[in-house]
Formats: C-alpha cells, structure tokens, sequence
C-alpha cells in the first residue's frame, strides 16, 4: 500500500482559498504525511471537521490536541497552523464563511449565531459531538455541501448557504461540547439526541432504520434502549409527537387534510385513526368542539 506521501491529492502545503465577499465556501484538504502549514491568519472564519488522521492545532499562546471527529470554530485573523502527526496524516473539511457573510443586514439573525457561538466559548477550541447522533447529522451537512459544490448544480450556492446556517444554528444549541473531556460514545445519550430532534421537528420523515443509524446502533439495540428510555416504541411515540403537533395546527389552520400533511402523515386514512387512538376523537369532532 502506498504511504500518504505517495497517494495522489495529498497536500504538502495549504489549499489557496478564494472565498467572494459574504459567500460560503468548503474546503477538503487531505495532507501528506510532510504537510507543513506557516503560522498565519486568514480573513474568513473557518468551522473545520477532522474527517481522518490526528495532530495538534498551534496558535501563537499554544496548542491542542486534534483527533479524527473533532471540530474547530477558527475566528478570521486569529493566528493559527494544523501541525499533522505524519504516521496519520489529517484530512480536513472546512466551512469557509466570509465575514460579510456573518454580518448580513438582510440575515440579523445569523450575526446573533455567531455572537451566541462566541459568548459559549467555542471559538478556538476543538470540539466533540455531544453524541454520536449529533456527530452523524453535522458531518452530513459537510459531506452534502461537499457534494453541492462539487456538482455545480442550478442553486448550488443557495444550498450552501443554508448548510452553513444548519452548522451555526446546531453549534449555537450547544450540539458540540469540548474535547477536553473526550466524552465517549453513549448509546443512552445518542438516543435521547434523536428524542430531542423528534421532539422539536415531528413532521419530518422518518424510518426506524435511518435513526438507529445515526446512532450508530443496530435497529434491534436502537428499538429496545429507545423503548427503556421512554416507555414507548419508535413508532408509538413519533405519531404521539405527530399528533401534537397536528392538534396545534388544526387550531391555528382549521383544515384536517392540512394539519394531515403538515404533521409527516402522508395517508389520511392512516392520521385519521392514529388521531382517534390518541385524541379520543375524530379531527372534525377535535374542530367542532373548539367552537
């Protein structure tokens, strides 16, 4: 086999990165085992995912540890340099976001991400996932953005816009912790990651095998510890959830096949019992007796 000095792509030093003024750009860096990287700053923010190898990450007052899975939020002009361990080379994917893209007037809200980000001590630091779920959904939207730019497809830049908000927002919500501590993968953790996500987005598809996955479990480990955790089935407790939610929709909307749709069920010969068992009644009754 060969060693990574001699594999094709490998970078010896750092990619030239032309990032347009207030655009989204993303990165995929595969170092070679001599990979040398000056100390220097760059005038975009850089949210960096450790996809393969180990090293450490220097500023000018030190250095951290960095292993494969890590995360890094690294300000604009803050110095800085990847030094790699060159038995395990790293590959880097970096979301590389212009200042102005930040700072937008039309998006205020992606400003406060950022502030938020900046006030929970995460810049500068390598990061974990919280769990193993929240590692699967974040490296996701940096492998599709991958994917997005490397297409070129109609809307391509749009779709990149909208993973990088994903980024901010699931690091605003404190979706990774520090790697000082190393947490370790906790099946118990990872599930109720998933519990959390259902809770606030019920009306999204969603398949027993996919989420298990996510976990990082087998579907027969994910069904029995999701039933411990909370008294229910997968599919028990998602329609509960759904049909909250649908409840909450018939009262602002008024419409059954709406609320039907609007809350992941697509058969309303399906919703309409699910609705009864849970509800006790029918949607038409639920809506005559808000009256």
């Amino acid at each position: 086999m060969p060693s990574p000095t001699t594999l094709p792509n490998r970078r010896k030093t750092p990619a030239e990165i032309a990032l347009p003024q207030g655009e989204v750009r993303i990165v995929e860096s595969h170092h070679a085992a001599e990979f040398v990287m000056a100390m220097d700053a760059w005038p975009f923010h850089k949210i960096a995912w450790t996809a393969m190898g180990s090293g450490r990450l220097e500023f000018d007052s030190g250095w951290q540890e960095l292993k494969r899975d890590d995360f890094v939020v690294l300000p604009s002009h803050r110095a800085h340099r990847f030094v790699d361990d060159p038995r395990d080379p790293l590959t880097l994917v970096l979301f590389c976001l212009s200042p102005a893209f930040i700072d937008n007037p039309g998006n205020p809200e992606r400003a406060l991400l950022w502030a938020s980000i900046k006030e929970g001590g995460w810049v500068g630091r390598v990061l974990r996932a919280r769990t193993a779920f929240h590692q699967t959904a974040l490296v996701e939207r940096f492998r599709l953005a991958l994917r997005e730019q490397s297409a070129h497809s109609v809307g391509w830049k749009t779709v990149l816009r909208g993973l990088a908000d994903g980024v901010l927002v699931r690091l605003a919500r404190g979706h990774l912790v520090s790697a000082d501590d190393r947490p370790a993968a906790n099946s118990r953790k990872s599930i109720e990651g998933a519990i959390e996500t259902i809770d606030h987005h019920p009306n999204e598809p969603r398949r027993i095998a996919d989420v298990a996955a996510q976990c990082r479990l087998s579907e027969r480990r994910f069904t029995q510890l999701f039933k411990k955790i909370t008294g229910e089935t997968f599919i028990s407790y998602l329609n509960r959830r759904r049909i909250e939610y649908a409840c909450e929709r018939l009262r602002e909307t008024g419409h059954i096949l709406y609320a039907c749709h609007e809350s992941g069920f697509n058969d309303p010969a399906y919703f309409y019992r699910i609705f009864k068992a849970q509800t006790g009644r029918t949607p038409g009754a639920f809506l005559r007796d808000m009256r």
